[in-house]
C-alpha cells in the first residue's frame, strides 16, 4: 500500500479516535458540572384534634427564632394528650422531642422525650403529653424536635387548651361548608350563612367571599373536583371568633382534554352562640397553576388562567423576552423564538406533592438581558433542593443560552417567611459587575458575589426616609433626616455607583417620595413649617412637588405640583398615577383634604407587557399577559434547565432585626403588615379582621372587644391643677396606674406627652396610636385604661368609656364626664388630625 496513504489513515483514524475521546471527557464533564434539583426529602408532621386531623406543619433544618413561628395554633383537648402523625416516607426518625414556652420563648415551661410511637408504612404516630402547667385559654409555642442520624429538624405551632370557645364545631362547620359547595343541591342550604350584596365581583372564581352570590360560592358553571381532603389550618382561638383555614388542590379538565390544577384556599371567621353557628366572614381564592402541557395562547398575550391578578413580570429592553412568575414557579418566554422555560420550580412534573407546593416563597425577577438570561431571587421556605427546610434569600443566574441556572448567593433566616418578607423591603438589585444590593432592618447592604464580601452602604435609615424605583436600579435617601433638616437628598444608581444630591432652597427641606419609573419624585416645604405633633411624630407638609429625570446628565425636572393652601403629606404610585395625599392648615393644626392626581400617559403607553383580563363562561375572569409589538405568539419549544453544582459554599449571614422594633399585622394566619408604625399596622389589621402583635409576641391590638365599657375613675391631682388641658389630661392618666406627676413642668423642658408616659409609668408600653380611627382605639378603654386625645387646637381629652353607639370623654379642664356620639367622636377627632395615645400593661 502506498506509504503516504497509510499514514493518512493513521493519522485519520487516531484524530477520530482523539475526537471520540475528546467528545466523552467533555459529556463526562458536562454531567458532573449540572444536574437537578434534589427531591423533598423532609417528613410534614400533623397533629390531631377530636380525632380531625388539622395544622400540617413543614420541617426546619436549624433553629427558628420561635416567636414568629405563628401560622397555626393547635387546640389540646381536655385529657392534655395532642397526637401527631409524622409522614416520614423514606427518611428514618431516631428520636422525638418536644418543649413548651411562653409565646415570647423566654420561659420553658415543660420539655420532655417521646418514648413510644408506632412506624407503619412510612408513616409515624405518637402522643405528646401536655402536663398540667398550662392555663386555659392561654398561648404557648409548641416545639416539636425530630432526630435523623446527626441531623435535627423542627416544628413550630401554638398551642392553647380552648375552654367555651367551641373548636371542634367550627371545624366541623367550616368542612361541612366546603363540602356542600361541591354538591349539586347541597349548596343551597349555605343561603342561611352568606350575604350578598352589590360589594363582590360575581364575574370572578379568583375571589369569592361572603357576599358573592350563592351560585359563585357554588363554582358557578366551573365543575372542578378536590383532590382528596383540605388540610385545615387553625389560624386564630378566642371565645369570641375562631378563624379556620382550609387549603387544598382543586383539578378540572380543560378545553383541550388536558389536566389543569388550581391552589385554593378557604378562610372561615366563625362565631358559635347557643342557638347556632354564625359566619362573620368568609373568602375564597383560587390561583391557576402555570403548566407547559396546558398553557394556551390567544393573540399576543399568554393566558395564566384563573386568579394570578398581579404577576411579578419583567421583560428585556426590546420586549421579546418576558420572565413572569405564577404560583411560585418562574417562566421565561421568548416570543421571536417561539419558546417557553420553566426557569424555577419546586413543583415535579407528576400530579402536585404538598411539600413541592407549599406556598412559602416568592420569586423577584432582577433583570432580564438581550439573550433572555435573567438574574432573580428565591426569598422564602426552601422546598427541596440544596437548601431544603431552610428560609432564606437565594440569589440565582439563569444563562439561557446553555440553558442553566447557578446560584450565586445564600443568606439564611432564623425569621418565618411572612416575617422575613416584611423585613426585605422589596430592595434587591444585582448590576452587571456582579454586585448585589438588599435593604434589610433599614441597612443598605452591598454584596460581592465573587468574593462574598459585604460592605453596608448607608445605615439608620427607617422607611420614610427612602424611596426605590420600580426596578429597584436606584435608591433615594435622606441620612439623618429628622435631626438634619437641610441634610439633601442622595440619589444613587447601583448599575453605575454614581450617584448626585437635591437640596432644598434657602430656609427649605426636601424629603423623598418615590419613583415612576425611572423618574425621582420628592418634595420640598419650608422648614418652618416641620412640626412634631403631641405623639412625638415630626411632620412634614410639602407644597411642592416635583419630578426629576435620573437618567440625563442635568437631571431635570420633567413636572413640578404647586396649588396654595395644600400641603402634600404623603404620596402613593399606582399605574402611572400619582395620587398625592393632601392637608390644608385651619390656622390651629393640619386637617385632612380632597386628595389630587399627577398622570403620566405617555409612560402607560410604552409598557413592553401589559396585563389584561377576558371573561367565558366556564372559567370566568382570566388573566393574561400581553407581550406588546406583537400581533401573534406561540410555543413550539418547552425547556427545563440544568442547575449548576455548587463549586463553594455561597452562603452569607446577616444581621437580623431586633424583634422589639416593630409591629406585626396578622389575618387569617398570614402577615398582612409590618412596621414601626403601630397606627398603620392597626388599621391593616383592623381592615382584615386580624390582630396586632409586638416583638415578643404580646398582643398589640385585637378587634374583639367588650360591647360596652364602663367609665373609668379618672381625675388631675393639685400637681397640674392650673394647668393646660395637656398638662392636666397626661396628669389624669398617669393617676390611673397612682403616679403624680407635674405634667406642665415636663412639657416646659421639651418632653413630648408620650416620651412623659414612657418616663414615667411602670410596667407598661407606651402606644402612639395618631393615624387610628377612633374605633380602633377603643379597644384600649376596653382594657379598662383610659386614651388621650386631641380634640382641637391644642386642646387635649381623655377618652374613659364607650357603649354600642357612644363614647364617654373627661374634659381635664372641667372634670366631667360627657357622652359623645360615635359619629361625632369620629368627626371631631378626625378633624383634629386623630392624635391618640394609649398604654399596655405588661
Amino acid at each position: 500500500m502506498n506509504k503516504g496513504i497509510l499514514r493518512r489513515c493513521i493519522l485519520g483514524a487516531v484524530f477520530a479516535v482523539a475526537v471520540t475521546v475528546f467528545g466523552l471527557l467533555m459529556n463526562k464533564t458536562n454531567q458532573d458540572m449540572t444536574t437537578e434539583m434534589g427531591e423533598a426529602t423532609l417528613p410534614t408532621l400533623s397533629l390531631y384534634y377530636q380525632e380531625e386531623e388539622i395544622n400540617q406543619l413543614y420541617a426546619y433544618t436549624q433553629e427558628m427564632n420561635a416567636g414568629y413561628m405563628r401560622d397555626s395554633i393547635t387546640p389540646v383537648d381536655t385529657n392534655r394528650v395532642l397526637p401527631i402523625c409524622i409522614r416520614a416516607g423514606q427518611y428514618t426518625v431516631d428520636g422525638i422531642s418536644y418543649e413548651i414556652r411562653s409565646m415570647d420563648t423566654s420561659r420553658l415551661i415543660a420539655s420532655s422525650k417521646v418514648d413510644e410511637y408506632n412506624q407503619q408504612d412510612g408513616n409515624i404516630t405518637a402522643n405528646l403529653t401536655i402536663q398540667n402547667l398550662i392555663d386555659r385559654n392561654q398561648e404557648y409555642l409548641l416545639i416539636i424536635s425530630l432526630t435523623h442520624q446527626d441531623q435535627q429538624i423542627y416544628y413550630y405551632t401554638r398551642i392553647m387548651e380552648p375552654e367555651g370557645c367551641y373548636v371542634g364545631d367550627a371545624i366541623d362547620f367550616a368542612l361541612d361548608f366546603h363540602e356542600k359547595t361541591f354538591q349539586e343541591e347541597g349548596y343551597k342550604t349555605l343561603s342561611t350563612y352568606i350575604e350578598p350584596d352589590a360589594s363582590a365581583d360575581n364575574s370572578t372564581l379568583a375571589e369569592v367571599s361572603i357576599h358573592s352570590s350563592l351560585k359563585q360560592i357554588a363554582w358557578g358553571d366551573f365543575d372542578g373536583k378536590p383532590q382528596g381532603k383540605p388540610n385545615i389550618s387553625i389560624k386564630e382561638i378566642n371565645s369570641s371568633y375562631n378563624v379556620i383555614n382550609l387549603d387544598y388542590v382543586v383539578t378540572a379538565t380543560g378545553e383541550d382534554g388536558g389536566m389543569e390544577y388550581y391552589n385554593v384556599e378557604e378562610y372561615f371567621r366563625l362565631r358559635y352562640s347557643q342557638e347556632r353557628m354564625y359566619l362573620l366572614d368568609y373568602k375564597r381564592t383560587m390561583n391557576e397553576i402555570f403548566r407547559a402541557d396546558g398553557v394556551s395562547f390567544v393573540g399576543n398575550a399568554i393566558d395564566l388562567g384563573i386568579g394570578n391578578n398581579n404577576p411579578e413580570y419583567k421583560s428585556n429592553e426590546n420586549g421579546n423576552y418576558v420572565c413572569f412568575v405564577v404560583e411560585g414557579d418562574l417562566w421565561c418566554f421568548c416570543a421571536e423564538d417561539e419558546k417557553l422555560t420553566q426557569v424555577f420550580s419546586f413543583r415535579n412534573f407528576e400530579g402536585i406533592e404538598d411539600r413541592e407546593n407549599h406556598m412559602e416563597h416568592d420569586i423577584k425577577v432582577i433583570k432580564v438581558d438581550e439573550t433572555g438570561s435573567t438574574d432573580f431571587v428565591v426569598y422564602g421556605y426552601m422546598n427541596r433542593g440544596n437548601h431544603e427546610g431552610q428560609v432564606g434569600i437565594c440569589v440565582y443566574h439563569y444563562d439561557s443560552v446553555v440553558n442553566t441556572v447557578e446560584e450565586e448567593l445564600f443568606i439564611p433566616s432564623t425569621h418565618s417567611y411572612e416575617v422575613l418578607k416584611s423585613e426585605l423591603g422589596q430592595l434587591m438589585y444585582e448590576n452587571e459587575a456582579g454586585e448585589f444590593f438588599l435593604m434589610m432592618d433599614g441597612i443598605l447592604y452591598q454584596i460581592d458575589l465573587a468574593s462574598l464580601e459585604i460592605t453596608k452602604l448607608v445605615e439608620g435609615l427607617d422607611s420614610d426616609s427612602y424611596a426605590v424605583s420600580s426596578n429597584n436600579q436606584y435608591i433615594a435617601y435622606v441620612e439623618n433626616g429628622d435631626e438634619n433638616l437641610s441634610a439633601p437628598i442622595q440619589v444613587l444608581n447601583f448599575e453605575t455607583k454614581k450617584s448626585f444630591e437635591i437640596s432644598g432652597g434657602e430656609g427649605k427641606c426636601v424629603r423623598p417620595l418615590g419613583f415612576i419609573d425611572n423618574d425621582f419624585i420628592y418634595g420640598e416645604m419650608e422648614a418652618s413649617r416641620v412640626y412634631t405633633d403631641q405623639a412625638g411624630n415630626i411632620r412634614y407638609p410639602m407644597s411642592d412637588i416635583y419630578i426629576v429625570e435620573t437618567e440625563s446628565a442635568d437631571h431635570q425636572v420633567l413636572k413640578d405640583y404647586h396649588k396654595d393652601g395644600y400641603y402634600v403629606e404623603s404620596i402613593e404610585v399606582e399605574d402611572y398615577t400619582i395620587y398625592l395625599n393632601r392637608k390644608t392648615f385651619n390656622g390651629f393644626y393640619y386637617v385632612d383634604a380632597e386628595g389630587d392626581t399627577i398622570m403620566n400617559r405617555e409612560g402607560e403607553a410604552l409598557s413592553a407587557v401589559t396585563i389584561e383580563s377576558s371573561v367565558s363562561d366556564r372559567k370566568e375572569t382570566e388573566t393574561y399577559l400581553a407581550i406588546n409589538g406583537y400581533t401573534e405568539i406561540n410555543s413550539k419549544r418547552f425547556l427545563t434547565p440544568q442547575q449548576i453544582l455548587l463549586e463553594r459554599d455561597t452562603t452569607i449571614a446577616l444581621a437580623e432585626p431586633e424583634p422589639e422594633e416593630y409591629y406585626y399585622a396578622y389575618a387569617a394566619g398570614k402577615l398582612v403588615a409590618a412596621s414601626d408604625n403601630t397606627a398603620q399596622v392597626i388599621r391593616e389589621a383592623d381592615e382584615y379582621a386580624g390582630v396586632v402583635l409586638g416583638g415578643s409576641q404580646q398582643y398589640i391590638w385585637k378587634r374583639a372587644k367588650k360591647n360596652s365599657q364602663s367609665t373609668i375613675e379618672v381625675s388631675v391631682s393639685d400637681t397640674d391643677a392650673g394647668s393646660n388641658s395637656v398638662a392636666r389630661a397626661l396628669n389624669a392618666m398617669a393617676g390611673v396606674e397612682n403616679v403624680n406627676i407635674s405634667a406642665e413642668n415636663l412639657l416646659k423642658e421639651g418632653q413630648t406627652p408620650a416620651q412623659i408616659l414612657e418616663d414615667n409609668l411602670q410596667d407598661v408600653q407606651v402606644l402612639d396610636l395618631s393615624g387610628c380611627d377612633v374605633e380602633n382605639v377603643l379597644y384600649y378603654v376596653n382594657l379598662s385604661t383610659p386614651v388621650f386625645a386631641m380634640d382641637g387646637g391644642n386642646h387635649a381629652v381623655l377618652i374613659v368609656g364607650y357603649d354600642s353607639s357612644n363614647v364617654r370623654i373627661f374634659n381635664p379642664d372641667t372634670g366631667e364626664v360627657t357622652k359623645m356620639s360615635l359619629t361625632d367622636a369620629r368627626d371631631t377627632f378626625t378633624q383634629a388630625g386623630n392624635v391618640y395615645l394609649a398604654y399596655l400593661k405588661e
